[in-house]
């Protein structure tokens, strides 16, 4: 299921034409990254009250709220290491810590996933703090090409795990300006 989610993602993102570097800088050696960014329509998630399912059962919010991207080439590939900062929200500031599943994904230039990883992270909460930015999730993806200069044809997707009624809350978001 979760691999039809980012197979969704990259459709929505072929369509879309969004094309967004993951490169922090533009450094030579930084121009054979792959694209990191956040899977569309996955960069949001939202949990809900036990048999909830709608946006007046919304209990916490996250947000991907940025990717740091560096890569290391060698003579057998390239190491995509980044970090990624979420953003929690809780309705209530006395609920507790919570952890938002997420994936990171690599995408050949086909877009087909090639390998997928689900993580967690948790976002605690200070006492009767309602917003708290989580410290950056380090993670590295290792691209083992031969020509390390092939892997700007590569993406690797961040996102979190949704069910069918976090993407319905997500798809309304997208359509409210």
């Amino acid at each position: 299921m979760a691999k039809h989610r980012v197979t969704a993602a990259c459709a929505a993102l072929a369509l879309a034409g969004l094309a967004m570097s993951g490169c922090a800088s533009k450094k030579a050696a930084d121009l054979t990254c792959p694209k990191v960014m956040p899977a569309p329509g996955a960069d949001k998630i939202v949990l809900f009250r036990p048999g909830g399912h709608d946006v007046s059962d919304v209990i916490y919010g996250g947000t991907i709220y940025g990717i740091d991207v560096t890569c290391d080439h060698d003579n057998v590939g390239v190491s995509v290491n980044a970090e990624i900062v979420f953003f929690g929200e809780r309705v209530e500031r006395d609920m507790p810590a919570v952890s938002f599943p997420y994936f990171v994904a690599l995408l050949d230039p086909q877009d087909n996933v090639l390998d997928e990883e689900a993580f967690k992270v948790p976002i605690d909460f200070v006492a009767a703090e309602r917003y708290r930015r989580a410290p950056p999730e380090k993670i590295t993806v290792r691209l083992p090409l031969k020509n390390s200069a092939a892997a700007s044809a590569y993406s690797v997707l961040v996102g979190f795990q949704l069910t069918p009624e976090q993407m319905a809350i997500n798809r309304l978001r997208q359509k409210t300006p």
